[in-house]
């Protein structure tokens, strides 16, 4: 099995059941077609978050005082619409690994937090998922990408960090340029909401009131993010980079409930 993207070819080796061998080779004549090879449906989902861009500017230099963008906290709730795929010591929960990146595409926070079956959790956006980037401060805009899996030893649903594996960084495994992906890791049933407040400012530095008026407030569903093999890899390795060397920067926190 094989797809092909810009520049690349992934060659797909397939192991054993539910396993896949990953590598990559230039070609001399690249396709000029992108398709995703989604590795499992419905495992994965993914919204942006705006909390402070109407103040302050983002990573990529979007926002300050007098425009329009995010004001104010977002709540993420994130259910467990009831999956029993889990290995975990408890029945039913479902291993919720959290990437939270910025708006020049770096991940900046991972954490794993088990959800129980028709459990709910419920996150600070500013408090639990942003306030401990690892290469930027303060991290204002971006994306969340919320990937299910079941969890299951010698991992289960822990959140690494300071020099600690922890789930979300070992999605796959990988070493010596190989990674390796079992579609049998992950777990679908994860929802998530967010809700979005947003000022709308004249784009001015001179405007008044410098920092804007709250004009729209909406709570949006996350939306299906499939992911192929090399994301996973992708995933896997950025995040256990953070947990393994960024001396406990990058790792998020999990929120209230189960």
């Amino acid at each position: 099995m094989a797809s092909l993207s810009w520049g690349r070819t992934t060659v797909l080796m397939l192991l054993a059941p539910g396993f896949l061998l990953i590598g990559s080779m230039l070609l001399i004549n690249p396709a000029c077609a992108q398709e995703i090879d989604e590795i499992a449906p419905g495992i994965a989902v993914e919204s942006y978050f705006d909390v402070a861009s109407s103040t302050t500017p983002s990573q990529s230099g979007y926002g300050g005082p007098g425009h329009s963008g995010g004001a104010g906290d977002s709540l993420l709730r994130l259910v467990n619409v009831g999956n029993y795929e889990s290995h975990t010591t408890t029945p039913g929960s479902v291993c919720a690994n959290l990437y939270v990146f910025d708006d020049d595409q770096e991940l900046q926070e991972c954490c794993s937090c088990p959800v129980s079956a028709d459990g709910e959790m419920t996150f600070s956006t500013i408090n639990d998922l942003v306030s401990n980037p690892a290469f930027s401060s303060p991290l204002s805009v971006g994306v969340i990408k919320i990937v299910g899996s079941s969890g299951f030893a010698p991992f289960n649903c822990s959140s690494g960090g300071d020099g600690q594996d922890g789930t979300a960084g070992n999605l796959a495994v990988t070493g010596g340029g190989i990674c390796i992906v079992s579609s049998g890791r992950f777990a679908n049933g994860l929802k998530a909401w967010l809700n979005h407040a947003e000022t709308m400012a004249s784009n001015n530095p001179d405007f008044q009131p410098p920092f804007g008026f709250v004009t729209s407030t909406a709570v949006e569903q996350f939306g299906p993010a499939p992911l192929d093999p090399f994301e996973i890899c992708n995933l896997s390795q950025q995040c256990s980079s953070l947990e393994l060397h960024a001396s406990g920067r990058g790792i998020c926190k999990c929120g209230v409930g189960q």
